[in-house]
Protein backbone atom coordinates (compact mmCIF):
# COMPACT_ATOMS: atom_id res chain seq x y z
CA UNK A 1 0.00 0.00 0.00
CA UNK A 2 1.23 3.45 -0.92
CA UNK A 3 1.52 5.74 2.06
CA UNK A 4 0.12 9.25 1.37
CA UNK A 5 1.86 12.20 2.96
CA UNK A 6 -0.82 14.60 4.39
CA UNK A 7 1.27 17.63 3.50
CA UNK A 8 1.41 16.58 -0.16
CA UNK A 9 -2.38 15.99 -0.23
CA UNK A 10 -3.02 19.46 1.15
CA UNK A 11 -0.83 21.06 -1.51
CA UNK A 12 -2.61 19.11 -4.29
CA UNK A 13 -6.04 20.24 -2.97
CA UNK A 14 -5.01 23.90 -3.01
CA UNK A 15 -3.69 23.60 -6.58
CA UNK A 16 -6.90 21.90 -7.75
CA UNK A 17 -9.04 24.58 -6.14
CA UNK A 18 -7.15 27.30 -7.97
CA UNK A 19 -7.61 25.55 -11.32
CA UNK A 20 -11.31 24.69 -10.83
CA UNK A 21 -12.91 27.41 -8.64
CA UNK A 22 -16.17 26.67 -6.90
CA UNK A 23 -18.97 28.88 -8.37
CA UNK A 24 -20.33 31.51 -6.00
CA UNK A 25 -23.43 33.56 -6.71
CA UNK A 26 -24.08 37.02 -5.35
CA UNK A 27 -27.57 37.69 -4.04
CA UNK A 28 -27.71 40.68 -6.39
CA UNK A 29 -27.43 38.28 -9.35
CA UNK A 30 -29.47 35.24 -8.35
CA UNK A 31 -31.79 34.72 -5.42
CA UNK A 32 -33.20 31.29 -4.75
CA UNK A 33 -36.98 31.05 -4.53
CA UNK A 34 -38.32 31.31 -0.99
CA UNK A 35 -39.35 28.11 0.74
CA UNK A 36 -42.98 26.96 0.33
CA UNK A 37 -45.44 29.12 2.23
CA UNK A 38 -43.22 32.22 2.26
CA UNK A 39 -44.98 34.86 0.14
CA UNK A 40 -42.78 37.85 1.03
CA UNK A 41 -41.34 39.88 -1.82
CA UNK A 42 -37.66 39.42 -2.63
CA UNK A 43 -36.51 42.77 -3.99
CA UNK A 44 -33.00 43.66 -5.03
CA UNK A 45 -31.18 46.35 -3.09
CA UNK A 46 -32.21 49.23 -5.40
CA UNK A 47 -35.87 48.56 -4.64
CA UNK A 48 -35.79 47.50 -0.99
CA UNK A 49 -33.70 50.50 0.07
CA UNK A 50 -36.17 52.98 -1.45
CA UNK A 51 -39.52 51.37 -0.76
CA UNK A 52 -41.45 52.55 2.28
CA UNK A 53 -44.21 49.97 1.79
CA UNK A 54 -43.12 46.40 2.50
CA UNK A 55 -45.14 43.30 1.72
CA UNK A 56 -46.63 43.22 5.22
CA UNK A 57 -47.89 46.80 4.87
CA UNK A 58 -49.32 46.03 1.44
CA UNK A 59 -51.06 42.93 2.77
CA UNK A 60 -52.72 44.89 5.58
CA UNK A 61 -53.72 47.74 3.25
CA UNK A 62 -55.35 45.49 0.70
CA UNK A 63 -57.17 42.88 2.75
CA UNK A 64 -60.92 43.02 3.00
CA UNK A 65 -60.60 44.22 6.60
CA UNK A 66 -58.14 46.98 5.72
CA UNK A 67 -58.80 50.74 5.87
CA UNK A 68 -60.97 51.14 2.79
CA UNK A 69 -62.47 54.58 3.56
CA UNK A 70 -63.27 56.22 0.21
CA UNK A 71 -60.58 54.56 -1.88
CA UNK A 72 -61.72 54.62 -5.52
CA UNK A 73 -59.87 51.33 -6.00
CA UNK A 74 -62.14 49.38 -3.65
CA UNK A 75 -62.85 46.56 -4.33
CA UNK A 76 -60.79 46.14 -7.53
CA UNK A 77 -57.41 46.22 -5.72
CA UNK A 78 -58.54 44.63 -2.45
CA UNK A 79 -58.96 41.10 -1.18
CA UNK A 80 -57.13 37.89 -2.02
CA UNK A 81 -55.55 37.88 -5.48
CA UNK A 82 -53.61 35.39 -7.59
CA UNK A 83 -49.88 35.08 -6.93
CA UNK A 84 -47.37 36.56 -9.35
CA UNK A 85 -43.56 36.29 -9.70
CA UNK A 86 -41.48 39.08 -11.24
CA UNK A 87 -37.75 39.09 -11.95
CA UNK A 88 -36.52 42.13 -13.91
CA UNK A 89 -33.43 44.31 -14.16
CA UNK A 90 -33.81 47.86 -15.52
CA UNK A 91 -37.32 47.05 -16.79
CA UNK A 92 -39.44 49.83 -18.29
CA UNK A 93 -41.93 50.64 -15.55
CA UNK A 94 -44.82 50.95 -17.99
CA UNK A 95 -44.07 47.52 -19.41
CA UNK A 96 -44.06 46.13 -15.87
CA UNK A 97 -47.46 47.64 -15.12
CA UNK A 98 -48.79 46.23 -18.40
CA UNK A 99 -47.61 42.76 -17.39
CA UNK A 100 -49.51 43.04 -14.10
CA UNK A 101 -52.49 44.41 -16.03
CA UNK A 102 -52.54 41.45 -18.40
CA UNK A 103 -52.05 39.00 -15.53
CA UNK A 104 -54.82 40.46 -13.39
CA UNK A 105 -57.29 41.45 -16.11
CA UNK A 106 -57.69 45.10 -15.13
CA UNK A 107 -57.31 47.94 -17.63
CA UNK A 108 -54.56 50.52 -17.19
CA UNK A 109 -53.90 54.06 -18.39
CA UNK A 110 -50.72 56.03 -17.73
CA UNK A 111 -50.23 59.74 -17.13
CA UNK A 112 -47.37 61.29 -19.13
CA UNK A 113 -45.10 61.50 -16.06
CA UNK A 114 -45.05 57.71 -15.58
CA UNK A 115 -41.54 56.96 -16.86
CA UNK A 116 -38.38 55.24 -15.66
CA UNK A 117 -37.05 51.76 -14.98
CA UNK A 118 -37.37 49.27 -12.13
CA UNK A 119 -35.19 46.50 -10.66
CA UNK A 120 -37.39 43.97 -8.93
CA UNK A 121 -37.46 40.33 -7.85
CA UNK A 122 -40.68 38.97 -6.37
CA UNK A 123 -41.75 35.36 -5.87
CA UNK A 124 -45.34 34.24 -5.32
CA UNK A 125 -46.84 37.49 -4.10
CA UNK A 126 -50.49 38.57 -4.63
CA UNK A 127 -50.44 40.83 -7.66
CA UNK A 128 -52.25 43.68 -5.87
CA UNK A 129 -49.55 43.79 -3.19
CA UNK A 130 -46.84 43.73 -5.86
CA UNK A 131 -48.55 46.65 -7.60
CA UNK A 132 -48.69 48.72 -4.41
CA UNK A 133 -45.00 48.09 -3.69
CA UNK A 134 -43.94 49.19 -7.17
CA UNK A 135 -46.14 52.28 -6.96
CA UNK A 136 -44.75 53.26 -3.57
CA UNK A 137 -41.16 52.68 -4.67
CA UNK A 138 -41.64 54.93 -7.70
CA UNK A 139 -43.54 57.76 -5.96
CA UNK A 140 -46.63 56.93 -8.00
CA UNK A 141 -50.28 56.65 -7.08
CA UNK A 142 -53.41 55.14 -8.57
CA UNK A 143 -57.11 55.81 -8.89
CA UNK A 144 -59.78 53.53 -10.27
CA UNK A 145 -62.79 54.00 -12.52
CA UNK A 146 -65.66 51.55 -12.58
CA UNK A 147 -64.72 47.99 -11.73
CA UNK A 148 -61.74 47.36 -14.02
CA UNK A 149 -59.86 50.55 -14.96
CA UNK A 150 -56.78 51.76 -13.06
CA UNK A 151 -55.12 55.09 -13.80
CA UNK A 152 -51.48 55.45 -12.73
CA UNK A 153 -50.02 58.92 -12.19
CA UNK A 154 -47.71 60.90 -9.94
CA UNK A 155 -48.71 60.45 -6.29
CA UNK A 156 -48.88 64.19 -5.61
CA UNK A 157 -51.04 64.75 -8.69
CA UNK A 158 -53.60 62.18 -7.59
CA UNK A 159 -53.55 63.46 -4.00
CA UNK A 160 -54.27 67.00 -5.22
CA UNK A 161 -57.13 65.77 -7.41
CA UNK A 162 -58.65 63.80 -4.52
CA UNK A 163 -58.41 66.84 -2.24
CA UNK A 164 -60.03 69.09 -4.84
CA UNK A 165 -62.86 66.60 -5.32
CA UNK A 166 -63.44 66.35 -1.57
CA UNK A 167 -63.52 70.14 -1.23
CA UNK A 168 -66.02 70.38 -4.05
CA UNK A 169 -68.29 67.76 -2.45
CA UNK A 170 -68.10 69.55 0.91
CA UNK A 171 -68.91 72.97 -0.57
CA UNK A 172 -72.23 74.57 -1.58
CA UNK A 173 -74.74 72.66 -3.64
CA UNK A 174 -73.60 72.46 -7.24
CA UNK A 175 -76.29 72.26 -9.89
CA UNK A 176 -75.97 69.67 -12.62
CA UNK A 177 -75.16 72.00 -15.50
CA UNK A 178 -73.19 69.46 -17.52
CA UNK A 179 -73.94 70.25 -21.16
CA UNK A 180 -73.30 66.59 -21.99
CA UNK A 181 -76.13 65.31 -19.79
CA UNK A 182 -77.69 62.93 -20.66
CA UNK A 183 -75.94 62.20 -23.97
CA UNK A 184 -72.67 60.99 -22.37
CA UNK A 185 -74.33 59.24 -19.44
CA UNK A 186 -75.72 55.75 -18.97
CA UNK A 187 -74.64 52.42 -20.39
CA UNK A 188 -72.88 52.62 -23.77
CA UNK A 189 -71.31 50.11 -26.14
CA UNK A 190 -68.07 48.51 -24.94
CA UNK A 191 -64.71 49.28 -26.55
CA UNK A 192 -61.22 47.84 -26.14
CA UNK A 193 -58.16 50.09 -26.52
CA UNK A 194 -54.53 48.98 -26.43
CA UNK A 195 -52.11 51.70 -27.56
CA UNK A 196 -48.51 52.69 -26.90
CA UNK A 197 -47.57 56.33 -27.58
CA UNK A 198 -50.72 56.83 -29.67
CA UNK A 199 -51.54 60.29 -30.99
CA UNK A 200 -54.41 61.47 -28.80
CA UNK A 201 -56.23 63.07 -31.76
CA UNK A 202 -56.28 59.73 -33.60
CA UNK A 203 -57.54 58.03 -30.44
CA UNK A 204 -60.46 60.45 -30.19
CA UNK A 205 -61.30 59.84 -33.86
CA UNK A 206 -61.45 56.09 -33.23
CA UNK A 207 -63.85 56.65 -30.31
CA UNK A 208 -65.92 58.93 -32.54
CA UNK A 209 -66.22 56.22 -35.21
CA UNK A 210 -67.08 53.51 -32.69
CA UNK A 211 -69.64 55.59 -30.78
CA UNK A 212 -71.26 57.39 -33.72
CA UNK A 213 -70.78 60.75 -31.98
CA UNK A 214 -69.31 63.73 -33.78
CA UNK A 215 -66.19 65.07 -32.06
CA UNK A 216 -64.74 68.56 -32.49
CA UNK A 217 -61.07 68.76 -31.49
CA UNK A 218 -60.11 72.31 -30.63
CA UNK A 219 -56.70 73.78 -31.26
CA UNK A 220 -54.25 72.64 -28.62
CA UNK A 221 -55.57 69.08 -28.30
CA UNK A 222 -52.31 67.21 -28.83
CA UNK A 223 -49.98 64.73 -27.22
CA UNK A 224 -49.59 60.98 -26.90
CA UNK A 225 -51.39 58.37 -24.82
CA UNK A 226 -50.43 54.98 -23.39
CA UNK A 227 -53.56 53.04 -22.59
CA UNK A 228 -54.86 49.51 -22.21
CA UNK A 229 -58.59 49.01 -21.71
CA UNK A 230 -60.66 45.93 -22.41
CA UNK A 231 -64.46 45.98 -22.61
CA UNK A 232 -65.05 49.44 -21.17
CA UNK A 233 -68.12 51.59 -22.08
CA UNK A 234 -66.86 54.09 -24.64
CA UNK A 235 -68.16 57.06 -22.64
CA UNK A 236 -66.17 55.91 -19.60
CA UNK A 237 -63.09 55.46 -21.79
CA UNK A 238 -63.54 58.99 -23.11
CA UNK A 239 -63.85 60.48 -19.61
CA UNK A 240 -60.76 58.62 -18.38
CA UNK A 241 -58.63 59.80 -21.31
CA UNK A 242 -59.84 63.37 -20.79
CA UNK A 243 -59.07 63.30 -17.05
CA UNK A 244 -55.62 61.86 -17.70
CA UNK A 245 -54.77 64.52 -20.31
CA UNK A 246 -56.08 67.66 -18.55
CA UNK A 247 -58.79 68.03 -21.19
CA UNK A 248 -62.51 68.69 -20.93
CA UNK A 249 -65.60 68.39 -23.11
CA UNK A 250 -68.87 70.14 -23.81
CA UNK A 251 -71.83 69.20 -25.96
CA UNK A 252 -73.60 71.52 -28.41
CA UNK A 253 -76.21 69.33 -30.06
CA UNK A 254 -77.19 65.74 -29.57
CA UNK A 255 -74.39 63.60 -30.92
CA UNK A 256 -71.77 66.39 -31.01
CA UNK A 257 -68.97 66.70 -28.44
CA UNK A 258 -66.26 69.36 -28.38
CA UNK A 259 -62.93 68.53 -26.73
CA UNK A 260 -60.54 71.24 -25.60
CA UNK A 261 -58.22 72.34 -22.82
CA UNK A 262 -60.12 72.71 -19.54
CA UNK A 263 -59.23 76.38 -19.25
CA UNK A 264 -60.52 77.06 -22.75
CA UNK A 265 -63.84 75.42 -21.93
CA UNK A 266 -64.28 77.52 -18.80
CA UNK A 267 -66.16 74.65 -17.17
CA UNK A 268 -66.37 76.02 -13.65
CA UNK A 269 -69.47 74.62 -11.88
CA UNK A 270 -72.54 76.80 -11.48
CA UNK A 271 -73.25 77.57 -7.82
CA UNK A 272 -76.89 77.89 -6.84
CA UNK A 273 -77.81 81.56 -6.50
CA UNK A 274 -74.59 82.72 -8.20
CA UNK A 275 -75.61 82.88 -11.84
CA UNK A 276 -73.39 84.96 -14.08
CA UNK A 277 -74.04 86.59 -17.39
CA UNK A 278 -72.01 84.08 -19.43
CA UNK A 279 -73.52 81.03 -17.71
CA UNK A 280 -77.04 82.03 -18.79
CA UNK A 281 -76.07 81.74 -22.45
CA UNK A 282 -76.72 78.58 -24.42
CA UNK A 283 -73.69 79.20 -26.64
CA UNK A 284 -75.46 78.46 -29.89
CA UNK A 285 -77.92 75.85 -28.68
CA UNK A 286 -80.64 78.38 -29.51
CA UNK A 287 -80.03 77.36 -33.15
CA UNK A 288 -80.79 73.66 -32.66
CA UNK A 289 -84.41 74.10 -33.78
CA UNK A 290 -83.30 75.30 -37.22
CA UNK A 291 -83.09 72.29 -39.59
CA UNK A 292 -79.57 71.40 -40.80
CA UNK A 293 -78.69 72.39 -44.36
CA UNK A 294 -78.94 69.37 -46.67
CA UNK A 295 -75.65 68.43 -48.31
CA UNK A 296 -77.06 68.90 -51.82
CA UNK A 297 -78.23 72.36 -50.84
CA UNK A 298 -74.92 73.14 -49.17
CA UNK A 299 -73.05 72.21 -52.35
CA UNK A 300 -75.37 74.37 -54.42
CA UNK A 301 -74.75 77.34 -52.12
CA UNK A 302 -71.02 76.77 -52.36
CA UNK A 303 -71.11 76.67 -56.18
CA UNK A 304 -73.74 79.32 -56.92
CA UNK A 305 -73.95 81.60 -53.85
CA UNK A 306 -70.36 82.29 -52.70
CA UNK A 307 -71.27 85.33 -50.57
CA UNK A 308 -73.84 83.34 -48.62
CA UNK A 309 -71.33 80.51 -48.19
CA UNK A 310 -68.79 83.00 -46.86
CA UNK A 311 -71.26 84.11 -44.18
CA UNK A 312 -72.07 80.52 -43.23
CA UNK A 313 -68.38 79.70 -42.82
CA UNK A 314 -67.87 82.82 -40.72
CA UNK A 315 -70.64 81.95 -38.28
CA UNK A 316 -69.58 78.30 -38.11
CA UNK A 317 -66.19 79.52 -36.92
CA UNK A 318 -67.75 81.87 -34.36
CA UNK A 319 -70.08 79.29 -32.83
CA UNK A 320 -67.32 76.68 -32.65
CA UNK A 321 -65.42 79.01 -30.32
CA UNK A 322 -67.22 79.04 -26.97
CA UNK A 323 -64.56 81.26 -25.40
CA UNK A 324 -65.24 83.92 -28.03
CA UNK A 325 -68.99 83.69 -27.38
CA UNK A 326 -68.43 84.03 -23.63
CA UNK A 327 -66.41 87.20 -24.12
CA UNK A 328 -69.19 88.95 -26.08
CA UNK A 329 -71.43 91.49 -24.45
CA UNK A 330 -75.13 90.63 -24.21
CA UNK A 331 -75.89 92.94 -27.10
CA UNK A 332 -73.17 91.52 -29.37
CA UNK A 333 -74.15 87.95 -28.55
CA UNK A 334 -77.82 88.54 -29.37
CA UNK A 335 -76.94 90.33 -32.60
CA UNK A 336 -74.60 87.52 -33.66
CA UNK A 337 -77.25 84.93 -32.88
CA UNK A 338 -79.99 86.75 -34.81
CA UNK A 339 -77.73 87.31 -37.83
CA UNK A 340 -76.82 83.64 -38.04
CA UNK A 341 -80.48 82.63 -37.79
CA UNK A 342 -81.24 84.81 -40.80
CA UNK A 343 -78.33 83.32 -42.75
CA UNK A 344 -79.51 79.76 -42.04
CA UNK A 345 -83.10 80.59 -42.98
CA UNK A 346 -81.89 82.14 -46.23
CA UNK A 347 -79.87 79.01 -46.98
CA UNK A 348 -82.85 76.75 -46.27
CA UNK A 349 -85.09 78.76 -48.59
CA UNK A 350 -82.92 78.22 -51.68
CA UNK A 351 -84.69 76.01 -54.19
CA UNK A 352 -83.15 73.01 -55.86
CA UNK A 353 -84.68 70.73 -58.49
CA UNK A 354 -86.24 67.58 -57.11
CA UNK A 355 -87.21 64.17 -58.45
CA UNK A 356 -90.83 62.93 -58.26
CA UNK A 357 -89.97 60.78 -55.23
CA UNK A 358 -88.50 63.64 -53.18
CA UNK A 359 -91.65 64.10 -51.16
CA UNK A 360 -92.88 63.18 -47.69
CA UNK A 361 -92.33 59.50 -46.89
CA UNK A 362 -96.02 59.01 -46.23
CA UNK A 363 -96.76 59.97 -49.84
CA UNK A 364 -94.64 57.21 -51.43
CA UNK A 365 -94.76 53.41 -51.21
CA UNK A 366 -92.09 50.76 -51.69
CA UNK A 367 -93.87 47.94 -53.53
CA UNK A 368 -91.20 45.47 -54.62
CA UNK A 369 -87.72 44.62 -55.92
CA UNK A 370 -86.45 43.50 -59.32
CA UNK A 371 -82.99 41.95 -59.70
CA UNK A 372 -81.22 42.83 -62.96
CA UNK A 373 -77.71 41.45 -63.53
CA UNK A 374 -76.93 41.24 -59.81
CA UNK A 375 -78.35 44.72 -59.27
CA UNK A 376 -81.45 45.27 -57.16
CA UNK A 377 -83.93 47.84 -58.47
CA UNK A 378 -86.73 49.00 -56.16
CA UNK A 379 -90.24 49.79 -57.35
CA UNK A 380 -92.00 52.80 -55.83
CA UNK A 381 -95.46 54.29 -56.28
CA UNK A 382 -97.02 57.62 -55.37
CA UNK A 383 -100.61 58.15 -54.28
CA UNK A 384 -101.44 58.68 -57.95
CA UNK A 385 -100.37 55.01 -58.47
CA UNK A 386 -97.68 56.06 -60.93
CA UNK A 387 -94.68 53.71 -60.77
CA UNK A 388 -90.98 54.62 -60.49
CA UNK A 389 -87.79 52.56 -60.52
CA UNK A 390 -85.16 53.40 -57.91
CA UNK A 391 -81.49 52.39 -57.77
CA UNK A 392 -78.77 52.95 -55.19
CA UNK A 393 -77.83 56.61 -55.11
CA UNK A 394 -81.21 57.89 -56.33
CA UNK A 395 -82.85 60.72 -54.40
CA UNK A 396 -85.85 59.77 -52.25
CA UNK A 397 -87.69 61.57 -49.46
CA UNK A 398 -88.22 65.21 -48.49
CA UNK A 399 -84.73 65.96 -47.15
CA UNK A 400 -82.50 65.22 -50.15
CA UNK A 401 -81.80 61.71 -48.95
CA UNK A 402 -80.28 59.10 -51.24
CA UNK A 403 -80.82 55.34 -51.41
CA UNK A 404 -77.97 53.57 -49.61
CA UNK A 405 -79.26 49.98 -49.67
CA UNK A 406 -82.05 48.01 -51.34
CA UNK A 407 -83.26 44.87 -49.60
CA UNK A 408 -86.21 42.59 -50.24
CA UNK A 409 -88.20 43.99 -47.32
CA UNK A 410 -86.90 47.56 -47.02
CA UNK A 411 -85.06 50.42 -48.68
CA UNK A 412 -82.54 52.37 -46.58
CA UNK A 413 -82.27 56.12 -47.22
CA UNK A 414 -79.48 58.29 -45.80
CA UNK A 415 -80.06 62.00 -45.30
CA UNK A 416 -76.83 63.98 -44.99
CA UNK A 417 -76.74 67.58 -43.83
CA UNK A 418 -74.56 70.11 -42.02
CA UNK A 419 -75.66 71.69 -38.74
CA UNK A 420 -74.98 75.24 -37.58
CA UNK A 421 -71.48 74.21 -36.45
CA UNK A 422 -70.62 72.82 -39.88
CA UNK A 423 -70.69 69.25 -38.58
CA UNK A 424 -71.96 66.49 -40.82
CA UNK A 425 -75.20 64.96 -39.54
CA UNK A 426 -76.52 61.73 -41.06
CA UNK A 427 -80.05 60.45 -40.49
CA UNK A 428 -81.05 56.97 -41.59
CA UNK A 429 -84.61 56.31 -42.73
CA UNK A 430 -85.92 52.84 -43.56
CA UNK A 431 -88.89 52.47 -45.93
CA UNK A 432 -90.59 49.14 -45.30
CA UNK A 433 -92.17 47.04 -48.06
CA UNK A 434 -95.77 48.14 -48.57
CA UNK A 435 -98.20 45.49 -47.27
CA UNK A 436 -101.44 47.10 -48.41
CA UNK A 437 -103.99 49.25 -46.61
Amino acid sequence: MIKRNPLILAVLFIVAASLFPISAYSQDQVTSPPPPGNEKAKLDKSVSDKSNLDSKDASIALTKDGPVEKDSCFPILYGEKDLISLDFQNANIRSLFRIISEFSGFNVIFSPEVVGSVNIRIYDMPWNQALEIILSNSELGRECFGNNVVRIANRKTIAAEVAAKAAKEAGPTVENTDSCFPVLYGKKDLVSLDFQNANISNLFRIISEVSGFNLILSEGVSGFVNIRMLDVPWNDALEIILANSDLGRECFVKGTVRIANKKALNQSPKIAGDETESEQRLLGKELEDIPPVAMDLYNKIRDEHPELMKKIKHFESVFNNSARLQEMSDEDYKETLDNYKEVLKTAGAIKISKTPLQREYGAIRFTGVISIKNEKVALFEGHENKGYTVRKGDRVGPNYGYVDDIQLNQVVVLEKALDYLGISVTNKHSIALYQGD
